[in-house]
């Protein structure tokens, strides 16, 4: 049987505008001390936005965290303006990165990106009837977004020779595919 773990006591060593890191002192069940450093980051949410029932909008952006350019869906975190209403977030991510809007918007999932060190949250959703914006919201700083229009055939190369290296990216190809398989049946 698995072990709840103990916190002894926590402290933060850096606070930044996303994400802060804490150093945590913790007993293990069998009364062995350790530490774990946790990094405690705002929820955010991420787009499937659907053209049609056979295509979806990537971007391709640099990454500095990976130093590469990377194909991914639009996502964006939760700010004080939607924390309690998550689809604010997805309409504002669409203007700001697509210039769209969509006229449906469907939560489908939520998921820890990377539960061994962070508490980091995302939404998965899906977005259709997209619609050009009447008034542009202004990019995040440094904000730099090839748009790609791709089918569902393209993407699945993608996913198959590796170039869907991004963890959100991945999970709405996932589910996607799970859509065309029961619209299949």
């Amino acid at each position: 049987m698995a072990d709840k773990e103990t916190l002894l006591q926590s402290k933060t060593i850096y606070q930044g505008p996303i994400f802060e890191v804490e150093i945590q002192d913790i007993a293990l069940a069998n009364g062995v001390e350790t530490k774990r450093d946790v990094v405690r980051h705002v929820p955010a949410i991420s787009v499937l936005a659907f053209v049609d029932d056979d295509h979806v909008i990537l971007e391709k952006q640099w990454r500095a965290a990976v130093s590469d350019f990377v194909i991914e869906i639009p996502a964006g975190k939760l700010d004080e303006r939607d924390f309690d209403q998550p689809e604010h977030a997805v309409q504002r991510e669409l203007n700001e990165e697509l210039r769209l809007q969509a006229a449906s918007i469907e939560q489908v999932m939520g998921y820890y990106e990377a539960i061994g060190f962070t508490d980091a949250y995302m939404y998965l959703y899906v977005a259709r009837d997209l619609t050009p914006v009447a008034e542009e919201l202004p990019q995040d700083l440094g904000e730099s977004i090839d748009l790609l229009t791709v089918s569902f055939d393209e993407m699945s190369a993608m996913f198959a020779d590796g170039r869907l290296n991004d963890q959100k990216t991945v999970t709405a190809f996932l589910y996607w595919a799970k859509l065309r398989l029961e619209a299949a049946k």
